[in-house]
């Protein structure tokens, strides 16, 4: 009786809350939206892996300019974490996309 105890059942299912929910990709449309009335081009890619689903922003403006580089990862757990795409650095990390777009820098917006 006591091997009974040790032993884990294997009917466990692991949830993934990873995936991005249609609010959040209504959420990047309507950035999208807010984008262009600002005059800048707006572009997204989304990249899927098992416990990690993420979305990679690109916003600029017509001219000499960078474009600006951000994504949003959206872990196992449905923690959302902000990230510069091109230096890795984390900007925060929330429970909502909504907080997580609202701390996007103002280089996203605007061109310095």
């Amino acid at each position: 009786m006591n091997n009974l105890k040790h032993r884990h059942p294997n009917n466990i299912i692991e949830l993934d809350f990873s995936k991005f929910s249609k609010d959040d990709l209504f959420e990047v449309e309507a950035l999208g939206k807010k984008q262009k009335l600002l005059y800048r081009w707006f572009r997204f890619e989304r990249v899927t892996e098992p416990g990690l689903d993420q979305l990679v922003f690109y916003s600029g403006a017509r001219g000499r300019t960078p474009y600006a580089a951000y994504r949003v990862n959206r872990h196992r757990d449905g923690r959302y974490a902000l990230v510069n795409h091109r230096t890795g650095e984390t900007i925060t990390e929330s429970r909502t996309l909504n907080s997580a777009l609202n701390k996007l820098p103002d280089d996203f917006y605007y061109s310095t």
